[in-house]
């Protein structure tokens, strides 16, 4: 009862200290486990969070063993903990050990009679092995090969948690497999070697029996101590059994820099009794149980809860871009094309693979190619072109090995007749881009591909699935009262348990987060049912708070499960007109052609959504940009309208201008392809 009011005692102490100075500290240097008031030398091992294994001993190097737990202070980084517990290891079930004995096994304890009574001691300190705990021994061994860091050590092994099974192995190690030489080093180098490949976490003890001086090892003792440094919850014992007075200086050093003891044995009537002594050491410490007040607390709020994803089919007709653009000063066709190595290649070629609006375009000389072996009656102008300016002026020249380029292209690769690829050489092209800025100077750097047969230039056309979703991101807004100051914190989401998206930082200020469905994508994330997101806070102390686990569920429609109930899924046509002039909104003949198709396909679609969308690219004011956009969505609609379309209503059209360009504006193929309209043509079915 008295234990229980002083801890009760404690947890209010330090509750007001705590309130008082703000809950807030910057605590410096490690853990602490104090014994106030008491004369004694205290080592610990980190068993686990909050937990550890503490050594006391007085000034005979004797454990203490009347401790309870109101005796124990544990400190981290200036603040004091709550001890929870503390009981002697000998009582404790769940805290298992790990014991590596490395035991003498020469022929000198034949020769002075000390194999029976060091039996004897070894059989009372198997009587401390639980079944919980892990014993594995070293003896020397001439016929072995034990092998450590590239050395062969002359040592024989043998692990086990059965006492009986140890007693057989050491009556084996004296009876049948003595040692006529001690390998002291290499016997403590192969211990150290087993303490290493146990788990870090584990309570890790060497004990060290020896009967004489090395004299045999064919390593240097100087190998042993950077072997034991780092390894964590390890200490060692030694037992000094040479016929000298002294401890051995060796023995005595490496124990005591392990945090253990030396003991000396002077005959071997004393293997008994220090045997015991080391029992009594290993079994009277003390697992101390701790917490720290105050821990982070809070939740996240995670939105939305519920997202759809759906899967669309997309029927894209793109428009062919019919120009190749050049590096300043080069007729070299840049990587960024597309470019097939051999005929063969060339035949396996097939445009309705490709997919979006870029892919194709970088694939442009191979559409032209193929359709050129389609339409063999068809022939192409290839229109090399300058800039004008700087190293390309006037250099007509360029302009001509450009078109070349091309054309040895389509005819080595393609095997186009070169009669039917026609090579002309300007300078500017007949309509370019404006030469003000840099941005036009480019797109004048290029070939243009002309053709009087419809079927080269025509649009490029794919079907292909697309996933849409109601949302696009996920949103985590933290609400976490940090209690100590937070070391660092981490929110994690993952989907059906696997980690998708870590965000990590350190500090009391959690900022909002998101984690982009769109991004990831939304094909990937409808493979999974659930999105869990949490986060997990660590506090100055060590202190660790999981919050609870937001799910998100998450709903896949796919065409295959839609068309097999008989539901209707979406349909989305895209048509892009063939690209405008620089600051043109005319509608030219290739684009009357595109615009007849959608207008003969909105009539076939009753119910169907249409939207005209204009857009244009950056060069040139935002206003301009913007107007002339208008105009060439206007210029579109009108055309629609006029063929007689019912319910016009359903027909809506704006223009965009510079703003959320479809294509990068950083490249001058992205900036021709921005200078479009494109035409959405939206329904459900269930064909």
């Amino acid at each position: 009862m008295k234990s229980k009011l002083s801890i009760l005692f404690m947890m209010l102490s330090i509750w007001v200290l705590s309130a008082g100075a703000g809950l807030a500290y910057t605590p410096e240097g490690k853990l602490q486990v104090l014994v106030p008031g008491r004369d004694a030398r205290i080592t610990f091992q980190e068993i686990d969070d909050n937990k550890v294994l503490a050594s006391v001993l007085d000034a005979q190097e004797n454990p203490v063993k009347d401790l309870m737990t109101e005796d124990f202070k544990v400190i981290k980084g200036g603040i004091d903990a709550i001890v929870t517990n503390a009981e002697i290891l000998k009582s404790r079930k769940d805290v298992p050990i790990n014991y590596v004995l490395m035991v003498d096994n020469s022929y000198s304890m034949k020769e002075r009679k000390a194999v029976e009574p060091l039996l004897a001691a070894l059989d009372e300190f198997l009587k401390i092995v639980r079944p919980i705990d892990e014993v594995q021994v070293v003896v020397f061994d001439n016929t072995q090969n034990f092998q450590v860091d590239g050395h062969s050590l002359r040592l024989a092994t043998f692990k086990s948690d059965n006492i009986k099974g140890l007693q057989s192995f050491f009556q084996r190690s004296f009876k049948e497999g003595m040692s006529g030489q001690t390998y002291l080093y290499e016997g403590i180098l192969g211990g150290l070697d087993l303490v290493s490949k146990l788990p870090e976490k584990n309570n890790k003890f060497l004990v060290v029996f020896s009967d004489g001086e090395d004299l045999n090892s064919e390593i240097k003792k100087e190998i042993i101590a950077p072997k034991a440094k780092g390894l964590k919850n390890f200490k060692a014992f030694s037992i000094d059994f040479m016929p000298t007075e002294e401890k051995d200086a060796f023995l005595n050093s490496f124990a005591e820099a392990a945090g253990g003891k030396c003991w000396k044995a002077t005959s071997a009537a004393n293997l008994l009794p220090i045997f015991q002594e080391v029992s009594t050491t290993l079994l009277y410490q003390y697992v101390v149980e701790y917490t720290f007040v105050n821990p982070p607390q809070g939740s996240l709020g995670v939105y939305p809860s519920d997202v759809t994803i759906e899967e669309l089919t997309i029927i894209d007709s793109s428009p062919l871009l019919n120009y190749i653009f050049f590096e300043a000063g080069q007729s070299a066709i840049p990587e960024h094309y597309h470019l097939l190595k051999t005929q063969a290649e060339a035949g396996e070629f097939d445009e309705k693979m490709l997919r979006d609006t870029m892919t194709k375009y970088y694939d442009v000389l191979n559409i032209i190619g193929k359709r050129l072996v389609e339409n063999p009656e068809a022939m192409v102008e290839l229109v090399g072109c300058v800039s004008d300016k700087g190293e390309e002026k006037n250099n007509l020249s360029l302009s001509r090995a450009r078109a070349e380029s091309v054309k040895s292209y389509l005819q080595y690769i393609w095997n186009i007749d070169p009669g039917r690829l026609i090579v002309t050489a300007r300078k500017l092209p007949e309509i370019p881009s404006t030469s003000r800025v840099e941005e036009g100077i480019v797109e004048n750097q290029r070939v243009e591909i002309r053709s009087g047969s419809p079927a080269i230039l025509d649009s490029i056309k794919s079907t292909y699935t697309f996933e849409v979703a109601d949302s696009s991101e996920i949103t985590i807004q933290p609400n976490i009262k940090p209690g100590y100051d937070l070391k660092d914190w981490k929110i994690e989401i993952k989907g059906d348990g696997t980690l998708l998206k870590s965000i990590e930082g350190q500090g009391n200020t959690i900022p909002d987060a998101s984690f982009s469905l769109a991004e990831f994508g939304f094909s990937k994330i409808g493979a999974f049912k659930t999105l869990s997101t949490s986060a997990t806070l660590t506090d100055i102390t060590g202190q660790t708070f999981e919050t609870d686990v937001f799910k998100t569920n998450v709903k896949y429609l796919t065409r295959v499960e839609r068309k097999a109930q008989k539901l209707e899924y979406k349909v989305v046509e895209k048509y892009a007109l063939i690209l405008f002039d620089f600051d043109s909104s005319d509608i030219k003949e290739r684009n009357k052609t595109v615009i007849d198709r959608v207008t003969a396909r909105i009539k076939e679609l009753p119910d169907a959504s249409v939207t005209i969308l204009g857009q244009t690219d950056i060069i040139g004011t935002e206003d301009y940009n913007v107007a002339l956009s208008v105009r060439r969505a206007q210029s579109v609609y009108q055309t629609v309208m006029d063929s007689g379309i019912s319910s016009p209503e359903r027909v809506t059209s704006k223009g965009n201008g510079p703003h959320d360009p479809p294509y990068d504006n950083a490249s001058p193929e992205g900036r021709s392809f921005n200078r479009t309209v494109i035409i959405t043509i939206e329904y459900e079915t269930t064909e």
